[in-house]
């Protein structure tokens, strides 16, 4: 019986048996690997987009930047899966990237967007609030219709009067100047880019208080004013504006408080300090003494005692000018009302008992 002879068959490459690839030498490696063309160059010209787009830099425009390739990245991809690789699953993803990165630039397109104000705005901003890096967006709702008025006041007209009108809203003059008069007496102006009322609104409680002083326009003046009880509620619902408010109203209080001190000029020459009775006043305040809240109150009359000392005669001069300015160093002073912390009445015939 014979035995049937092997027939020399070759198996399938898929069957063949898995070699070790540390066997197989580089020239097997790159004769069983088959490159294809490259793609078609929308594919190319999408990866190079996408590419310049993670190599964008931060910061709110680098993001803007970065999201704008990545929807012309993915448009590209779009139209090349569509179009030339016919794969419903390619187009889809690309899709819908892209759709996701219109939505993603809109929005920061919206939140970086230059606010812009009228005129006169824009001038309170870039001298009262730019300074302060105070946000655009931020000063936008201060100055929104909502909480704010601009109101126009001819040569003459008044705008508070003594006595008779309530501190129920804080000003800010745009333009033009205004005069500040007690008992007829002129204290000083309030110019352009100043807050007309600053140290009665600040030194008023419930908004029931009277101006101490009469606050009359002497030229054509334009300004804007937020009323007590809107702004208050902006301020608890902005923080961040409270504290940059009170920031700029205190320097304004003290460009005010150094204006009057520049008319307390004495007979032999010098001035008078006006700091004097705060700083002296924390001092006792630790001793039982009127505290620096008090004699800041009381400022106002300390500043008309020494403005009316300056008015006595040559032979009282001396004398009188050394007991003013022992009782402005010890913080001796009366009781002023509210709304008088810089601003109170000076009366001519008023003195210290020289």
């Amino acid at each position: 019986m014979s035995t049937p002879s092997l027939v020399n068959t070759s198996l399938p490459v898929s069957l063949t048996p898995h070699m070790d690839p540390e066997v197989m030498n580089s020239t097997e490696l790159l004769s069983t690997c088959q490159w294809i063309p490259p793609q078609h160059y929308l594919f190319q010209m999408a990866n190079g987009v996408l590419l310049g787009a993670v190599a964008c830099p931060g910061g709110k425009h680098g993001v803007l930047f970065m999201h704008s390739c990545f929807v012309l990245g993915f448009l590209l991809l779009s139209i090349w899966s569509w179009v030339i690789l016919c794969a419903p699953d390619y187009f889809s993803w690309n899709f819908s990237f892209m759709v996701v990165n219109a939505v993603q630039t809109l929005v920061i397109m919206y939140n970086i967007r230059p606010v812009k104000f009228c005129d006169d705005l824009e001038g309170v901003y870039v001298t009262v609030f730019q300074p302060l890096r105070v946000p655009r967006h931020l000063y936008k709702k201060l100055v929104s219709p909502d909480y704010c008025t601009l109101g126009t006041l001819h040569e003459g007209e008044v705008y508070a009067s003594q006595g008779i009108s309530k501190i129920d809203r804080l000003g800010l003059l745009i333009s033009g100047r205004m005069a500040v008069y007690s008992h007829h007496q002129e204290l000083h102006h309030v110019v352009a880019k100043e807050f007309i009322d600053s140290p009665e609104f600040e030194s008023a409680v419930s908004g029931d208080e009277k101006y101490q002083v009469s606050i009359v326009a002497t030229t054509t003046c334009r300004f804007m004013f937020w009323q007590r009880g809107g702004l208050e509620y902006l301020l608890i619902k902005e923080p961040y504006l409270a504290n940059l408010l009170r920031t700029v109203l205190g320097r304004d209080i003290t460009n005010k408080l150094y204006s009057l001190n520049d008319k307390l000029a004495r007979t032999k020459g010098f001035r008078v300090d006006i700091r004097l009775p705060s700083i002296s006043a924390v001092g006792r305040g630790q001793q039982g003494f009127p505290s620096a809240v008090t004699c800041n109150q009381n400022l106002s009359r300390e500043v008309g005692l020494a403005h009316a000392q300056s008015e006595e005669t040559l032979e009282d001069s001396s004398t009188c000018a050394d007991t003013e300015r022992t009782e402005l160093l010890n913080g001796v002073s009366g009781t002023s009302g509210p709304g008088a912390v810089l601003r109170s009445p000076v009366s001519p015939r008023s003195s210290v008992g020289c």
